[in-house]
């Protein structure tokens, strides 16, 4: 794993807080993947590295 990875891996985990606090407030647990700030870290953790894990990089 490197420092590429480690990043996406950090500013997913910050986003999917964020969005999660957010939609929990905002729309009242509509969605569980969106509306539970410690699943949708998680997740978009897990978005971040597979963005950054290609081949390519």
């Amino acid at each position: 794993m490197n420092e590429l990875q480690i990043g996406g891996i950090i500013v997913g985990a910050v986003a999917g807080f964020f969005i999660g606090n957010f939609f929990q407030k905002r729309t009242g647990g509509v969605c569980p993947l969106l509306c539970n700030p410690k699943i949708s870290t998680i997740y978009f953790a897990l978005l971040g590295y597979l963005l950054t894990s290609s081949k390519g990089i």
